[in-house]
């Protein structure tokens, strides 16, 4: 599979948990303003509407979210359904797509190559962390495995994700025009990566409504 080595290196929910929990309370500095910003904690209960995976809108904001989906749809027609051995999540891929397990987790890749991402999940370590703590972490640990990255927008999904917009370049090249949604269930945190590599995210979209629309995590 060409991209494993570039998905690969975004692996990091093992790291995650203790980069977040480095501030140790709720308020996370806003990097665009340097203000503190607080943000809910997710609610343990999800509220059964799946979370967008459009494209970003031009400019410096995510897509806004679309009406309520029914979350964890049947995977359409000539999909390919992963399930994790030990039964944390599932999750279908579009026809022509390639997967790989990692052990702690799966990479994805499209047959052209153009579009791809991860699953990723790992134990909280008996944190509970917060939207700021999962969002500090995870900025501040792609930021160290990328070349460069740029956030565009970070919004509270209907299901209780923290989705995150952002573009970089990882180690081997590669443009990523991106979009993450991480989570903690219980004790694990659990990440969805998806990537346009080398091309735009939006020429994908159907591709990406459609991974996400089978994405359930089983607690």
């Amino acid at each position: 599979m060409k991209y494993v080595s570039a998905v690969t290196s975004l692996l990091l929910v093992s790291t995650l948990a203790l980069a977040g929990c480095g501030g140790g309370d709720s308020a996370a500095e806003d990097p665009t303003t340097g203000d503190s910003a607080t943000t809910e904690t997710p609610a343990e209960t999800p509220t059964g509407e799946a979370p967008s995976a459009d494209a970003p809108a031009t400019g410096d904001a995510p897509a806004e979210t679309p009406t309520a989906q029914a979350p964890a749809t049947e995977a359409p027609a000539g999909s390919q359904v992963y399930q994790e051995p030990s039964g944390l999540f599932e999750v279908a891929f579009p026809s022509g797509y390639e997967f790989q397990e990692t052990g702690s987790g799966v990479v994805f890749v499209s047959a052209d190559d153009q579009f791809g991402g991860s699953v990723d999940f790992g134990p909280a370590q008996g944190q509970q962390l917060t939207n700021d703590q999962l969002e500090t972490g995870l900025k501040q640990e792609y930021e160290t495995r990328l070349t460069e990255v740029e956030w565009q927008g970070t919004e509270v999904q209907p299901d209780g994700s923290l989705r995150l917009d952002w573009i970089g370049t990882d180690p081997q090249g590669n443009v990523l025009d991106s979009v993450s949604f991480v989570e903690q269930r219980g004790d694990n945190i659990f990440i969805l990566n998806l990537h346009g590599i080398n091309a735009q995210y939006a020429n994908y979209n159907t591709d990406a409504q459609s991974i996400v629309n089978t994405y359930r995590i089983n607690e």
